[in-house]
């Protein structure tokens, strides 16, 4: 197998042991477990290397956009891109910004920046968001417009969008469209607050450990085996 090739189905493998073994387990997202088993959220990997190429990117939004078949929900993970939390929020902001603009009419799309380091902050909910969405590699959730434009009460301006639901007719239904409801992401942020309370942020961050840990191994596997091998994210000590 090619570098790239190897390089895709390790991030896969770690990339669906945090969905499973973190978003499930803590119940992060209450609908990622139905959005995984139904295949309904594609996970694809980016193999930039330099915050200023979004070639790749853009390339990837138009085949979300434009080819068959089309999903309202999609994942884009960046394992070889070696930004901090900030600065990938930054590459995400760029990246917004460029599909906006792109002829090929990329802007079909909100996104939410995830990345594996975050403090646990317990003060507000809000603030605990950037912890929840710590991920094994720089990670952006992508979910068709039009899709949370259907669902109200869902603000798709903020940074926070549990876009693994949004394919699911559940959002559509019931009391998440009930105009006096709390915003769903409201709801998500301060259940996701309740459970981290609960369980602890040590809880948490033990199941991180592990899942951050086989992320690196499979770095080092592929430095043997290649010679090439992406940015260390975590020192699992």
């Amino acid at each position: 197998m090619t570098f790239r090739e190897d390089l895709t189905s390790a991030t896969l493998e770690v990339y669906e042991r945090y969905a499973v073994e973190v978003v499930e387990r803590f119940a992060f997202c209450p609908w990622a477990h139905a959005a995984r088993t139904s295949q309904s959220a594609p996970v694809h990997v980016v193999f930039s290397v330099n915050q200023d190429d979004f070639d790749e990117s853009l390339s990837q939004l138009s085949t979300l956009c434009h080819a068959p078949p089309a999903f309202d929900v999609a994942l884009l993970v960046y394992p070889l891109l070696d930004l901090d939390r900030l600065g990938f929020e930054d590459f995400v902001r760029r990246l917004r910004t460029r599909s906006e603009a792109d002829a090929r009419d990329l802007g079909a799309f909100a996104m939410a920046a995830f990345h594996p380091h975050a403090a646990a902050d317990l003060s507000h909910p809000d603030r605990l968001v950037p912890f929840v969405r710590r991920s094994p590699d720089p990670t952006l959730q992508l979910v068709r417009k039009t899709a949370l434009s259907s669902i109200k009460g869902l603000d798709f301006g903020t940074q926070f969008v549990d876009i693994a639901a949004l394919s699911l007719g559940a959002l559509l239904t019931g009391a998440l469209s009930e105009p006096r409801a709390k915003p769903v992401r409201q709801r998500i942020a301060e259940q996701n607050l309740a459970t981290v309370c609960d369980v602890g942020p040590a809880s948490v961050e033990a199941v991180l450990h592990d899942v951050f840990r086989a992320r690196e191994q499979a770095h080092d596997a592929l430095l043997r085996r290649h010679g090439q091998r992406g940015p260390r994210r975590f020192d699992p000590g």
